[in-house]
């Protein structure tokens, strides 16, 4: 029985040549393999290695990309001059989040919120 569960480790070995297998294979026998099967396991680790830092590059190139600082100088308008820029706004661009609105329009957040919850209660935006 023990010669039979070396064996099959032994073919296992053999067949693993990707990252998801090695993470299946007990430690131990990872690290009791002989030269021929640790230079694959050691290729498929390289390779993973090298597919995670090409992800990692192009994951700090894209937000490098959308890391912007924007300071947004806040406008001293009333509460009804706001509420007709937001609705204006909103009306020719009905997607947009909040915080656009705020920084676009140079408005602050809370009065944005409260200006959209408003004109939503009176039907004039969705």
């Amino acid at each position: 029985m023990y010669i039979n569960k070396v064996g099959e480790v032994e073919n296992k070995m053999q067949e693993v040549v990707t990252f998801k297998e090695i993470l299946k294979m007990p430690p131990m026998k990872l690290a009791s393999e002989g030269e021929e099967n640790t230079g694959r396991i050691l290729y498929a680790l390289v390779q993973e290695i090298l597919k995670l830092r090409k992800e990692l590059e192009e994951i700090k190139r894209g937000r490098a990309e959308e890391i912007v600082e924007k300071i947004v100088v806040l406008k001293d308008v009333s509460y009804s001059e706001a509420k007709t820029m937001v609705e204006d706004y909103l009306k020719s661009h009905e997607n947009a989040y909040m915080y656009e609105v705020s920084n676009d329009l140079g408005l602050d957040l809370k009065i944005v919120h409260e200006i959209v919850e408003e004109l939503m209660k009176e039907g004039r935006v969705e």
